[in-house]
């Protein structure tokens, strides 16, 4: 478990599939993130927590409330690639009271640094709808740079929209890390 103060990122949990349903069926939460859909049963999302729970090229962990321990969202590490040493992020905080709290740049922070320190890695990607702005303003002031935009890649309604890939390299991120030490 990684303690962030009020919220805490732990392993994720069969009883986490009540929140995972109310987020990944709630069109506000998933309409800026790219390859999601609406439509989820909580078989299916008790299913995909077995799945995801047991998988050797991902690290994922549940966002809950540290008092309460319920599930706000969830981030992972994803497609962990050790023999070139890269995985792509990603992050979906769906409890809508903890939006604009800075929750989601303390957890992408966090999940990224672990990344780099502990599991070795060069390169994290992610993939971000172009209309999602707030979330790219957070990836680049972490140090996220654009790689490429997919044009006309998803369709939210009834218009395509483009996916930017953005990476970070760990050459990158420990300048930044040692300029924060400074």
């Amino acid at each position: 478990m990684i303690d962030l103060g009020e919220t805490v990122l732990r392993a994720l949990e069969p009883r986490d599939a009540d929140s995972l349903y109310s987020f990944r069926n709630d069109w506000e939460v998933i309409q800026h993130l790219g390859g999601f859909s609406a439509g989820f049963s909580r078989t299916n999302l008790e299913d995909w927590i077995k799945r995801h729970s047991n998988r050797a090229d991902e690290v994922l962990w549940t966002i809950a409330e540290a008092v309460t321990n319920k599930c706000i969202g969830h981030v992972g590490l994803y497609q962990i690639d050790n023999r070139v040493r890269k995985a792509e992020f990603a992050i979906v905080i769906g409890d809508r009271k903890w939006w604009g709290q800075g929750l989601g740049k303390k957890v992408t922070e966090v999940v990224v640094t672990w990344g780099f320190s502990q599991l070795n890695l060069h390169k994290i990607t992610l993939g971000v709808l172009t209309n999602n702005s707030r979330a790219i303003h957070i990836y680049e002031a972490l140090g996220f740079r654009s790689e490429g935009v997919l044009h006309d890649e998803q369709f939210r309604d009834g218009k395509y929209l483009d996916l930017m890939f953005m990476a970070m390299f760990e050459d990158d991120w420990r300048a930044r890390e040692e300029a924060h030490r400074l």
